[in-house]
């Protein structure tokens, strides 16, 4: 009797683990299909998004970001830096000279009847009113020449916006400055860049006839 009621002790506690693992591979299967089940969603849901972005009829453009890429704008910078500095030192031995030219007026005015003194100092008040007009001369034509560029570039890159938009189907193109929040898969301002250095990789920017012979 013993026997037998040991046996069947042990028939329960066996039957007990068997079911214990029985819900434990039970659980494990139901947690795989519900993961293969979410990652099947998942997957759907991202290629519904893809599509949906792929068909949205809007795209956001970001000029700063086209130009920053612009190897046109970008030798164009490097041209003008050029020009700059090469002023810079025309003007700077301008200024120098006009130093030297007010410290021997100074020192001549003990020597110098009013009159005279008056004669000179008008003279190289006119020199320094030439000087000033020259620096503000450049500096126009400096603006002038950055902003007649990038209007070039600009020009150029709406060229490839346009064409790109009429290829896609796109109905509105939004400026990414104007815009609070826009996914990076709808910014096309890589792919506008890339075809900008492909028709336009620099330009050169004639400087003004009366300029010329200051180079």
């Amino acid at each position: 009797m013993i026997k037998q009621k040991h046996l069947v002790l042990t028939s329960e506690v066996y039957s007990k683990v068997l079911i214990y693992f029985i819900q434990i591979l039970l659980f494990l299967v139901l947690f795989q299909i519900d993961n293969s089940f979410s990652q099947e969603v998942k997957d759907e849901n991202e290629v519904n998004l893809n599509n949906t972005i792929k068909n949205f009829p809007a795209v956001v453009i970001d000029m700063k970001k086209v130009l920053s890429k612009s190897t046109a704008w970008m030798k164009l910078q490097k041209d003008m830096q050029k020009i700059e500095s090469d002023f810079k030192s025309d003007i700077e031995k301008e200024e120098n000279d006009l130093k030297k030219e007010q410290e021997n007026l100074v020192a001549q005015k003990s020597v110098l009847s009013d009159e005279q003194f008056k004669e000179k100092q008008n003279i190289f008040r006119g020199k320094v009113n030439k000087t000033q007009t020259k620096i503000e001369g450049i500096r126009r034509e400096l603006e002038s020449t950055m902003a007649k560029g990038m209007q070039i570039i600009q020009n150029e890159a709406i060229k490839h916006l346009k064409k790109i938009a009429a290829k896609e189907g796109y109905l509105l193109i939004f400026d990414a400055s104007s815009t609070v929040i826009a996914a990076d898969k709808i910014n096309i301002s890589d792919i506008v860049a890339e075809k900008l250095n492909g028709s336009l990789p620099s330009i050169k920017i004639d400087r003004n006839e009366e300029k010329k012979g200051d180079k």
